[in-house]
């Protein structure tokens, strides 16, 4: 699917491995279509890893869910490749303030590429700066993205008959480069 970002729409831009262009923007309630979309472009293994079923396409309220952030209790970003996109990721906060559950989703021929360690680098970035202190997650064990992702943070999957589930404390993991730009731009959007 081609996306062409606006000039003005708030966004960060970076370089990832092998000289690709990938711009991180946060998500906006006129996403809709990117949601719409983008769902037709991941296989049923993978709408199955996000969805828990091989869902064919999104209902209103589901997309009203996915692009209604608040971009504090839910934050959300989208990520483009070139003028493709690649994927999503967001979380959100429970009722404990210093925890959220957090979510990525990488369009199937996007993954192995990057896309979902720019995405939790900025959420994390994110999360980080709005004192939350511990992302929590659930993911089937055969989900090769995630658990290559796991071994990317160095963190061990605790696996429960085929369900990994598993907490990551922010405290533990690295700061980068890019965490001024990604909250300066989520900042952007707040105001």
């Amino acid at each position: 699917m081609r996306i062409v970002i606006p000039a003005d729409r708030p966004k960060y831009e970076r370089e990832m491995p092998g000289g690709l262009a990938l711009t991180l923007s946060p998500i906006l309630k006129t996403d809709r279509e990117f949601f719409e979309k983008g769902i037709e472009e991941l296989s049923l293994e993978s709408r199955f890893a996000r969805f828990g079923q091989g869902v064919g396409s999104l209902s209103n309220r589901e997309l009203d869910y996915l692009t209604d952030v608040d971009q504090r209790k839910h934050v959300a970003w989208g990520a483009v490749v070139g003028e493709n996109a690649a994927g999503v990721g967001r979380y959100i906060i429970t009722t404990d303030p210093a925890r959220a559950e957090i979510a990525i989703t990488v369009l199937d021929r996007m993954q192995r590429m990057g896309v979902g360690s720019a995405l939790f680098e900025a959420l994390t970035a994110v999360a980080r700066r709005d004192g939350v202190h511990e992302f929590i997650f659930e993911a089937q064990a055969d989900n090769e993205a995630i658990m290559a992702l796991m071994r990317e943070i160095e963190i061990a999957p605790l696996d429960y008959g085929g369900v990994i589930e598993r907490s990551i404390r922010l405290a533990d993991l690295p700061t980068s480069a890019h965490d001024d730009g990604l909250v300066e731009v989520i900042e952007e959007v707040r105001s």
